[in-house]
């Protein structure tokens, strides 16, 4: 069941042909793979539910089945755990679709839904006609589904993608994220970027950083201080060159701040770093500049530390000594951080 569940992990896209798309954009992404078709379902409450019902606010669809031997109990509890929580503060809803409803009716959907402790309509639970149910989920939601006659057991009976998708508020596909099969790191990238998704569909929790250009000017900054600080010291203005210098530090030092903050508190929400999306040379070439401004940032915080520790001791040759080689590391780091900004926020064609 495994082999075939894997098979059907992709939705169903008919998007043949050479060209990739990307069909777990990011948070911010204007990607759309179109409309999600009316229903008209039973909520597990006994009410109606409809598309018109969830109109105006993001959800997330999930099929699955009571008696499922596979990943649905798996999945439905990593969705509460990691999900269900992770949205509590926005206006985003989880919407199960039942591919099981002969068995699935709204009695048995109430009891599997407080095993797991999920109450009230933040968490919609849906049954309805067999084959309507089936074919808005392979036909609707683009999500593959399978039913095998042969196999006796009800719960090995049928498979289906775990691949979620994202419907925005207008109703249209804003992609799948997959959330259940793969190595657990691939899960876990898939989680997340499902709730970062979700939430900038929404509006609320997550934000379009302004940290990147932050950190960019920040570096633009330090490189006109540093420059500053060369211009003094060959003009004698050893005062000058002094503060200039530590500001040059401080900025650098704001600007190490800033960069941990982004990319362990910001970046988990957003669903990851922003890839760069050319190819061939452009790519190679990206790819240079950030792997040199990488290594020398990690060389260069001591080596700045060692310089300016000298100059504090007031041991002006080796200080001299170690400048040489510190400085045009420093000035190099900092242009290529704007360098790398450029290139990645404004020349990136996914962007």
């Amino acid at each position: 069941m495994l082999l075939a569940l894997t098979l059907l992990a992709a939705p169903l896209l008919g998007q043949g042909g050479a060209q990739q798309v990307d069909i777990s954009p990011g948070p911010f992404s204007p990607a759309r793979f179109g409309e999600v078709p009316d229903f008209s379902f039973t909520e597990r409450s006994g009410a109606t539910v409809t598309r018109a019902d969830l109109a105006g606010k993001p959800w997330i669809a999930v099929p699955f089945y009571v008696r499922c031997m596979g990943p649905c109990p798996g999945l439905t509890g990593e969705l509460r755990a990691r999900v269900y929580e992770q949205l509590a503060d926005t206006g985003v809803r989880i919407v199960s679709f039942s591919i099981d409803p002969r068995f699935d009716d709204p009695r048995t959907l109430a009891e599997y839904a407080a095993r797991f402790t999920v109450a009230g309509e933040r968490w919609l639970f849906l049954t309805g006609d067999e084959d309507e149910v089936r074919d808005f989920v392979r036909d609707g939601l683009k999500m593959a589904v399978a039913f095998d006659p042969e196999v006796e057991d009800p719960g090995r009976a049928i498979t289906h993608s775990t691949r979620l998708p994202v419907i925005d508020p207008e109703g249209r596909i804003a992609g799948w994220y997959e959330c259940a099969l793969g190595a657990p790191e691939d899960v876990e990238a898939g989680l997340t970027r499902l709730v970062a998704r979700a939430r900038a569909l929404d509006g609320r929790g997550v934000v379009d950083s302004v940290l990147p250009a932050v950190n960019a000017s920040l570096n633009a900054l330090a490189a006109l201080l540093l420059v500053a600080g060369l211009l003094a010291i060959k003009g004698g203005a050893r005062a000058r060159h002094e503060h200039l210098m530590k500001a040059a530090f401080a900025v650098s030092a704001a600007f190490l701040a800033c960069y941990l903050y982004y990319h362990f508190a910001v970046v988990p929400l957003a669903g990851g770093p922003t890839r760069y999306a050319a190819d061939g040379w452009r790519k190679a070439l990206y790819l240079v500049l950030l792997g040199s401004h990488t290594v020398l940032a990690a060389v260069n915080l001591p080596m700045v530390l060692r310089t300016l520790f000298l100059a504090h001791r007031q041991d002006w040759e080796r200080h001299k000594r170690w400048a040489r080689w510190t400085f045009p590391v420093w000035l190099y780091v900092s242009v290529t951080g704007v360098l790398v900004y450029v290139v990645l926020y404004h020349l990136n064609p996914a962007a």
